[in-house]
């Protein structure tokens, strides 16, 4: 019998362990963005170039992530379609951007990793070390 106790006390103590090695509150899995991406509009709140913030480019856009995997830029009456979609690469979740558009839509094309992810923010960076580059989209409604 006590055999039979220290088994089952060990086998709880690793399922445990699995459990909490395996949660993703800090990496989203790309379907958790997908989800959240496709829920409302979208604005750039944050956007690091190289050596310098360039947030203030973005103003006046909106993005609309839809789940057909359209990615749509608004500014004013004009609109600029391109392609979205999540994927896992190096171990990372990524959001995949592409869109073809003058400045500062050409910033927006990348394979983006998922540094952080809620309702209302997601947080973006270039997984190119020697590029700087970070973007942050925030709900907007």
């Amino acid at each position: 019998m006590k055999m039979k106790l220290q088994f089952l006390s060990l086998l709880t103590l690793a399922m445990v362990t699995f459990a909490c090695q395996t949660s993703t509150d800090d990496n989203p899995s790309p379907d958790d963005v997908s989800n959240t991406l496709t829920d409302g509009r979208w604005k750039v709140s944050y956007y690091y170039d190289k050596d310098k913030v360039e947030t203030g480019d973005f103003s006046g856009y909106t993005f609309d992530f839809r789940l057909d995997g359209a990615f749509i830029a608004y500014f004013g009456s004009n609109t600029t379609t391109g392609t979205w979609r999540t994927g896992t690469d190096d171990g990372s979740s990524r959001l995949i951007i592409d869109i073809i558009g003058s400045k500062p839509l050409d910033d927006l094309p990348d394979d983006w990793i998922i540094l952080e992810k809620s309702d209302n923010l997601i947080k973006l960076k270039d997984d190119n070390d020697t590029h700087l580059e970070e973007l942050h989209f925030m709900r907007v409604n």
